[in-house]
């Protein structure tokens, strides 16, 4: 089996790596710390997160992909050629042959960026498959030509919704919210109820600990941060209670844009996904309570993974490794 093929979910918040015979290799933040002249990063990845909000004014640190696209190419490209030399350090010899999830409905210019990206990384043989499509293959879920899936994939920056089957996306979307809406929601709402100013690391840890679709959910946690009335740091006791309301605010949006992608539908597809319900994946559907949520709102079944962050690229990894399934469901080539 060829070990130097891997799949990549370049995603706004995480970075995943497949190798095939491996699988996953690479789990990071995408994320750069960049240094003064911006000609080399400082920082890839973890040891870069880790910087955001305490860098200098002469350092910046940069989220090369927003909402599911590539936002800063010079950044990105640093970034893959690091993680790649991570992978290639390890257990390459040379460049992998590259499976690389998209955002669904991906236009060309889009996907030139990537090319770009990966090129000036070394990779130059790479196939583009829509994400809805591998995340439902890494879910396990048995679709065929005639047997779709819907698809939930709420990530840090942007979520795919989609109806899909091994001919492709049937309807789908790629909406610009994420898990970074919920974490600036957070935010807002604690300097709005409790009078303190929040970074966005602590607003992401509150939602990781705390964030809860349960009514009455009692789980508590302390955050540190600044008055806004004296300027002096402040401790605050927040339970989940406290922040329920942004995160049901989210996840409402996504439903009502679920409902108009399932209003789309053919009605033997409709028929399908009304049995089989809908399937969630990416690292913000781990909040407590969402299956019951979206069960009480949508009257549909929902299936959580108990992995949803590895689910696309560990269908990416699948694909890689199946040469005929790739060719059936890769993006043509032009």
């Amino acid at each position: 089996m060829k070990t130097n093929v891997v799949s990549i979910d370049m995603g706004s918040v995480n970075t995943g790596i497949y190798q095939l015979g491996y699988g996953v290799v690479l789990f990071e933040p995408s994320v750069v710390a960049l240094t003064t002249d911006r000609k080399k990063p400082k920082a890839v990845g973890v040891e870069a997160k880790k910087l955001i909000g305490m860098t200098a004014d002469a350092n910046s640190v940069v989220f090369p992909i927003i909402e599911g696209g590539v936002d800063n190419e010079k950044a990105a490209t640093m970034m893959a050629e690091n993680f790649l030399n991570k992978i290639t350090l390890k257990r390459l010899s040379l460049r992998p042959n590259v499976v690389l999830s998209v955002p669904c409905g991906i236009e060309a210019d889009e996907i030139n960026k990537y090319k770009r990206v990966l090129n000036g990384a070394g990779v130059y043989s790479i196939d583009f498959v829509e994400s809805p499509i591998l995340t439902a293959i890494g879910l396990g879920i048995p679709i065929s030509e005639s047997s779709p899936c819907f698809i939930i994939d709420v990530g840090g920056g942007a979520t795919n919704i989609a109806a899909v089957s091994l001919d492709g996306v049937i309807a789908g979307v790629n909406v610009n919210m994420g898990g970074r809406n919920i974490d600036a929601m957070i935010i807002n709402h604690i300097e709005d109820y409790f009078s303190l100013k929040i970074g966005t690391l602590t607003a992401e840890r509150m939602k990781v600990q705390i964030g809860s679709l349960v009514d009455n959910d009692v789980t508590r946690t302390t955050i540190n941060g600044r008055d806004t009335v004296t300027g002096k740091p402040r401790s605050v006791s927040v339970s989940a209670q406290d922040i329920l309301l942004p995160v049901q605010a989210f996840f409402d949006k996504v439903f009502e844009i679920a409902g108009m992608v399932m209003a789309k539908l053919p009605a033997e597809v409709s028929a399908e996904i009304r049995k089989t319900g809908v399937y969630f994946a990416g690292g913000t559907s781990k909040i407590l309570g969402l299956d019951n949520y979206f069960r009480d709102r949508m009257a549909m079944k929902a299936n959580v993974s108990e992995d949803p962050e590895m689910a696309t690229v560990i269908g990416g990894g699948i694909v890689a490794g199946d040469p005929e399934l790739l060719k059936k469901i890769r993006i043509p080539r032009k």
